[in-house]
Protein backbone atom coordinates (compact mmCIF):
# COMPACT_ATOMS: atom_id res chain seq x y z
CA UNK A 1 0.00 0.00 0.00
CA UNK A 2 2.23 2.62 1.11
CA UNK A 3 4.87 0.93 -0.33
CA UNK A 4 3.63 1.62 -4.32
CA UNK A 5 3.38 5.26 -3.73
CA UNK A 6 6.72 5.54 -2.76
CA UNK A 7 7.34 3.57 -6.07
CA UNK A 8 5.80 6.00 -8.12
CA UNK A 9 7.52 8.93 -7.16
CA UNK A 10 10.63 7.25 -7.71
CA UNK A 11 9.38 5.90 -11.04
CA UNK A 12 9.10 9.60 -11.39
CA UNK A 13 12.26 10.90 -10.65
CA UNK A 14 14.51 7.50 -11.73
CA UNK A 15 15.37 6.77 -8.73
CA UNK A 16 15.64 2.78 -8.12
CA UNK A 17 13.40 1.19 -5.43
CA UNK A 18 13.01 -1.70 -2.95
CA UNK A 19 10.12 -2.45 -0.58
CA UNK A 20 10.61 -5.40 1.86
CA UNK A 21 7.49 -6.32 3.55
CA UNK A 22 6.91 -8.91 6.66
CA UNK A 23 3.61 -9.94 8.02
CA UNK A 24 2.42 -9.10 11.27
CA UNK A 25 -1.04 -10.28 11.12
CA UNK A 26 -3.11 -12.16 9.28
CA UNK A 27 -6.55 -10.77 7.37
CA UNK A 28 -9.48 -11.03 9.15
CA UNK A 29 -10.76 -9.36 12.35
CA UNK A 30 -8.86 -7.05 14.15
CA UNK A 31 -7.35 -8.74 17.20
CA UNK A 32 -4.43 -7.26 18.34
CA UNK A 33 -3.25 -9.91 20.70
CA UNK A 34 -2.99 -12.21 17.66
CA UNK A 35 -0.44 -9.99 16.23
CA UNK A 36 2.95 -10.94 15.85
CA UNK A 37 4.98 -7.46 15.31
CA UNK A 38 8.08 -8.92 17.28
CA UNK A 39 8.11 -11.85 14.96
CA UNK A 40 8.25 -9.30 11.50
CA UNK A 41 10.29 -7.17 12.64
CA UNK A 42 12.63 -9.48 13.30
CA UNK A 43 12.42 -10.94 9.63
CA UNK A 44 12.83 -7.56 8.44
CA UNK A 45 15.79 -7.42 10.69
CA UNK A 46 16.92 -10.85 9.22
CA UNK A 47 16.25 -9.52 5.77
CA UNK A 48 18.46 -6.58 5.80
CA UNK A 49 20.73 -8.23 7.24
CA UNK A 50 20.85 -10.38 4.32
CA UNK A 51 20.34 -7.68 1.12
CA UNK A 52 22.51 -4.57 2.83
CA UNK A 53 25.73 -6.44 0.99
CA UNK A 54 24.25 -6.95 -1.81
CA UNK A 55 22.86 -3.28 -1.90
CA UNK A 56 26.19 -1.92 -0.62
CA UNK A 57 27.78 -3.64 -4.10
CA UNK A 58 24.66 -2.52 -6.76
CA UNK A 59 25.39 1.14 -7.76
CA UNK A 60 23.14 2.19 -10.65
CA UNK A 61 24.91 5.41 -10.88
CA UNK A 62 28.44 4.48 -11.04
CA UNK A 63 29.05 4.82 -15.01
CA UNK A 64 32.46 4.79 -14.56
CA UNK A 65 32.86 1.37 -16.15
CA UNK A 66 30.50 0.49 -19.67
CA UNK A 67 30.41 -3.27 -20.43
CA UNK A 68 29.61 -2.37 -24.01
CA UNK A 69 33.20 -1.18 -24.38
CA UNK A 70 34.96 -3.55 -22.49
CA UNK A 71 38.31 -4.40 -24.51
CA UNK A 72 39.53 -7.11 -21.76
CA UNK A 73 37.38 -9.67 -23.57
Amino acid sequence: MEGFGVAEAAVLHGLPVLEVRAVSNPVGPRDRAAWRIGDALAALSDAFGKIAPVLERWNTHDDTHDDTHDTHG
